[in-house]
């Protein structure tokens, strides 16, 4: 809901409001096996990886770990993301949130209808200790609307209500003097922003990296894991990953050039 006192610029708030979709996320407690296809939407289980594919490895020769797997059949229609394929992200096993840690990979409509590994008994439980999830994951998605986010740095609504500063700005400004104008914009910039997805406006805890890395400054988000509500587990840290993609590679089906951004809070 818009915040009372930007109740009249609904027309303006309209314009800047983007598609995204929603990711639900169920716990098989289980790390292996996997009992769910090759081919679903899943974190870790086993992916869906062609005989013609090498299977990912790191620069040390060892094998990557199957982290998530997005397949685009299985979310609901969109004319900004593809229909068909999956898109794969491998981690290390000395995971460290870092952007070398992570691989990231596209499987295409073609690959799809090859024979595909079978036997991943090669995928030891050792190897999944740095891992931020524990266990496997079903995935389901559905179609939302988000409006705004106080922490994306695409997000480029202002107003004169915010006294030339940012809204994260104008927000600290009203914890202090008005509890319920704050829950409103909390609800409004914030909460709209949180939560697992594909696409829409990303929320981030200490800033959003495009602001620091002028080459990313026009790319999208294409990704948004988070963990805040244990979906992503690491002891007793909060995790929240993002990925981004230039528009004119995802028009191309390249995924070669993912961005892989974590943030880890304590």
């Amino acid at each position: 809901m818009i915040p009372t006192i930007l109740e009249k610029y609904h027309t303006e708030l309209e314009h800047f409001k983007r598609n995204e979709i929603i990711i639900s996320e169920n716990e098989l407690e289980v790390l292996n096996p996997d009992s769910l296809n090759f081919k679903s939407s899943k974190y870790l289980g086993y992916p869906f990886i062609p005989l013609s594919m090498e299977y990912p490895k790191d620069i040390k020769g060892n094998v990557l770990i199957p982290t998530i797997q997005i397949n685009f059949a299985e979310i609901p229609k969109t004319d900004w993301f593809p229909d068909k394929g999956i898109l794969q992200i491998f981690l290390s096993q000395d995971f460290d949130f870092k952007n070398e840690d992570c691989f990231v990979q596209y499987i295409t409509e073609e690959q799809l209808k090859e024979p595909h590994i079978e036997d991943f008994s090669f995928l030891k439980d050792e190897f999944y200790r740095s891992n931020p999830f524990k266990s496997i994951y079903s995935l389901a998605f559905g179609q939302s609307t988000c409006w705004a986010s106080a922490t994306d740095s695409s997000y480029a609504f202002r107003c004169e209500e915010f006294n030339d500063l940012h809204i994260e700005e104008f927000m600290v400004e009203l914890f202090d003097e008005d509890e319920d104008t704050y829950e409103e914009f909390y609800d409004f910039f914030t909460s709209e922003s949180m939560g697992s997805k594909i696409g829409g406006y990303g929320y981030f805890v200490y800033g959003d990296v495009r602001q620091i890395k002028r080459e990313l400054k026009d790319h999208q988000l294409l990704l948004q894991i988070d963990g805040s509500d244990e979906s992503v587990y690491n002891a007793e840290q909060n995790v929240y990953m993002h990925l981004f993609i230039s528009k004119e590679d995802l028009k191309n089906l390249d995924f070669n050039n993912v961005y892989v951004d974590w943030e880890v809070t304590d």
